[in-house]
């Protein structure tokens, strides 16, 4: 009479490892994408800026320029060091301008198409 051998059994461990192993991956998977979505529905408060800046130097050329006449100032951004750009609006159409800083001119950047009536 031939005995059938028995197939080898997994050690305990080993399926305590692999089950552990796959809860670790389902966990941080959703825990992956709970990130993704709270950062997708968060909207990040803009940065204060200072009331207002000394100036370094109070001669008049260091002083920053002026704009136009009916020309509304709505944000600034850092471009790179001593270059801002300005989103301005005047008279109802939206423009950037670019700020040299160092060299205190106001460079023509974009403006926005007027609208179709």
């Amino acid at each position: 009479m031939d005995q059938l051998e028995e197939p080898p059994r997994t050690p305990k461990a080993l399926l305590a490892a692999v089950i552990g192993m796959g809860v670790l991956i389902v966990a941080g998977t959703v825990t992956l994408v709970g990130v993704i979505i709270h950062r997708m529905n968060s909207h990040p408060a803009p940065p204060a800026l200072p009331a207002a800046v000394p100036l370094q130097d109070a001669t008049p050329e260091a002083a920053p320029p002026t704009l136009p006449a009916g020309t509304r100032l709505l944000s600034v951004t850092r471009v790179q060091d001593g270059l801002l750009a300005l989103h301005v609006t005047e008279n109802g159409q939206d423009k950037i301008l670019l700020w040299q800083v160092n060299a205190h001119k106001i460079l023509q950047g974009l403006s926005a198409p007027p609208p179709a009536p």
